[in-house]
């Protein structure tokens, strides 16, 4: 994994272009500047590359979510965890930590995850209502709730479409609903939960 700092030059490294025999494809993250710690003076990496495979998967499992086209608000979650454990294992003076959002705040951001449960809401949308930066807001609701504001909705949508489907939905009626791109979309996120497709829950309980 190569870490480009801003202003930087980017190209390919010698081992990257012999490897793929001179013709390297290199896909690039840029970071936004919302999502760095909050603190005094911005953090630094004195490597140009960093032998991580744990976050070499996760970068790998985002631009494939991005190429498939996942929920915007699953994805910058996952790029903001990312960043984290990327400072927390390779950055100096990652910055000083914020205070926690008040209830109040918070409250606002869970009443937003509950009354547009089946919009295409970003993490730009919810840090706008908490008033902070992605990054806080995401530290903050995991503290208060246990789970980030991106798996939170998730499990809000999934505890409804088993709802859905214990009434007779169909399963691709039941992601429209709730404004999955597809049925095979829910059905991920299902697996993920509970071990099972939609369509296999909907059998057991029907």
């Amino acid at each position: 994994m190569t870490v480009i700092e801003p202003h930087e030059v980017v190209s390919c490294l010698d081992q990257d272009k012999a490897a793929a025999d001179g013709q390297a494809i290199v896909q690039l993250m840029f970071i936004d500047a919302d999502l760095m710690p909050v603190g005094t003076g911005r953090p630094r990496f004195h490597e140009v590359t960093y032998p991580d495979r744990s976050l070499f998967n996760g970068i790998t499992a985002l631009h494939r979510g991005l190429a498939h086209g996942e929920d915007e608000l699953d994805l910058e979650s996952s790029l903001t965890h990312l960043l984290t454990v990327l400072l927390a294992r390779h950055a100096d003076a990652p910055g000083a930590v914020s205070p926690t959002l008040r209830p109040r705040a918070l409250r606002q951001v869970r009443e937003m995850l509950h009354s547009r449960l089946s919009s295409n809401i970003k993490l730009d949308d919810l840090a706008a209502v908490a008033g902070c930066s992605k990054r806080h807001l995401i530290r903050s609701f995991r503290q208060a709730y246990g789970v980030p504001p991106h798996h939170y909705r998730t499990l809000l949508r999934l505890a409804r479409a088993k709802s859905l489907l214990a009434a007779g939905r169909s399963v691709a009626e039941t992601a429209a609903e709730l404004g999955y791109c597809d049925q095979s979309q829910l059905n991920r996120h299902f697996r993920r939960e509970f071990g099972m497709s939609a369509g296999g829950y909907a059998r057991t309980v029907r």
